[in-house]
Order: structure tokens, then C-alpha cells, then sequence
């Protein structure tokens, strides 16, 4: 590691960064254990397979909203998904402007295989948690929560 990676690494201001590298270290290594599994939708569409299987349908922007991600973030994952037989579109019985996504019997079986892979991958993050003695989901959410009442502008600007 030479001098300016190692500033990165020791420097606060470069978090978000580290948080980024920890979430991509988890999806990459989260894609062998899929690939085990023979879970066949890429990891980082997960959540969005997960809310489509927990509540049966739903609309891009439920979807959206529910996962608190974009709606261009939401349609290529969606779009991504339709691709690999995970999810369908259909129009709304009740609304036929309105499009929603549930799983086809493919998906099916693939939300069954990644709530098995969730179940497990929530007992690892126990024992990370034991093991770093923190409460690194609580953590998360405190920062977030800290950041949304207090943003970094007003934190840098806040003696002006």
C-alpha cells in the first residue's frame, strides 16, 4: 500500500468511500455464495426481488419508495429482472395505465433460494457484530439518520 492509499484509508473525509468499498466487498463476495445457491439474478438487485416476493406486486414506484432508491435506479433493476425471467409486467386489473411487477413462477423459486440466503447471511452479520462488539445495522442507521436531520452542508457551513 503505498503513502496516498494509505492517507485514503486514515483520512475521515474519505468514509463514504470506505462505506462503498465494505458494500462492494459484501456484493462481490455475496456473488459466489449466490452462484452456490444457484441464485441467478445479480446480488444487488436482491432487495427488489425481496419486495416483490414479500408483497406479491407492486408498481415502480412503490418499489422505489418502499426501497428508498430512485426511479432510474428502480427501472433498470426492474428492466434487469424482466430480462432474466425473474419478474413480469402486468397491467393493473383495477388501472390499466398502471404497470405492476410480480414474480413469475421462475422468481418464484428464486425468492424462496435468496430468503434461505438472507436468513443465512443475517446470522453472519450477528457473529460480525459480535465480533467487531458493535451493532453495525444500528450503527448505519443512526449515521443516516444523523446526516438527514444535520446535512454535511450545514455541518461545514454551520459557523457562517
Amino acid at each position: 500500500m503505498n503513502d496516498y492509499q494509505k492517507s485514503l484509508k486514515e483520512n475521515y473525509a474519505f468514509t463514504p468511500k470506505a462505506a462503498l468499498d465494505f458494500a462492494f466487498l459484501i456484493e462481490k463476495q455475496a456473488e459466489s455464495v449466490y452462484k452456490k445457491l444457484d441464485i441467478h439474478f445479480p446480488v444487488i438487485t436482491s432487495s427488489t426481488v425481496h419486495h416483490i416476493g414479500t408483497v406479491k406486486d407492486a408498481s415502480l414506484v412503490e418499489i422505489a419508495r418502499a426501497l428508498e432508491i430512485s426511479h432510474q435506479l428502480t427501472s433498470q433493476r426492474v428492466k434487469t429482472l424482466i430480462d432474466l425471467d425473474i419478474i413480469e409486467a402486468n397491467k393493473d386489473s383495477q388501472d390499466k395505465r398502471r404497470t405492476v411487477y410480480s414474480l413469475t413462477r421462475s422468481g418464484k423459486r428464486q425468492f424462496t433460494k435468496l430468503c434461505d440466503y438472507l436468513e443465512k447471511a443475517e446470522a453472519v452479520f450477528v457473529e460480525l457484530n459480535q465480533e467487531l462488539e458493535v451493532d453495525f445495522l444500528e450503527l448505519l442507521k443512526r449515521a443516516k439518520l444523523a446526516f438527514l436531520e444535520r446535512t454535511i452542508y450545514q455541518r461545514i457551513f454551520s459557523e457562517e
